[in-house]
């Protein structure tokens, strides 16, 4: 067992790229933005019950209960649905460092190891792998309640600086 000392502890802290205030309002910040997604009028609204529980620059964890809306004719979670998740919360991984530029997915590879069923709540974690100065790249998993994964995905994202501002509304700016 490692003792922590106070110049561990000290390094520890000083590495990680968020301190606790900084983690806390990315939190909040992410949270709130999944909670808009119930108002906006394009796709991504369907992660509106996505609900965040850990932000940091190299991970995002979120939560879902899976509900009629969310399963497909087997009553498990539709691949589709879960395709999208992958997009949008990977995205919104990238968002905790990359602000104000614009994004566009490149490739996202979904695999579909395990059914999940309705009324189960699932984890998904999201890990930044890299970011460089045009791509981003990132992992993706989704827990059963058993701890079991699900669906695994990867997502690799464009950075664009040059892309028009989105709006809250979820609207890009006309020029």
């Amino acid at each position: 067992r490692k003792i922590m000392s106070t110049a561990n502890i000290e390094e520890a802290t000083t590495s990680c790229p968020l301190r606790a205030k900084e983690q806390d309002a990315e939190l909040a910040r992410a949270i709130g933005e999944f909670e808009h997604l119930s108002t906006v009028e394009n796709f991504n609204r369907v992660a509106c019950k996505v609900r965040p529980i850990t932000a940091t620059a190299e991970r995002l964890v979120c939560e879902l209960i899976i509900e009629a809306e969310h399963v497909n004719t087997k009553g498990t979670l539709h691949g589709g649905f879960s395709a999208s998740l992958v997009d949008i919360i990977t995205a919104r991984a990238i968002g905790v460092t990359v602000k104000d530029k614009g994004m566009a997915s490149v490739e996202i590879a979904v695999s579909y190891l395990l059914p999940v069923k309705l009324g189960d709540r699932i984890e998904i974690e999201a890990r930044v792998l890299k970011i460089g100065r045009n791509l981003a790249f990132t992992d993706i998993e989704f827990r059963r309640p058993d701890g079991k994964i699900a669906v695994k995905g990867k997502h690799t994202v464009a950075i664009l600086p040059n892309d028009p501002p989105v709006l809250a509304s979820g609207r890009v700016v006309q020029f």
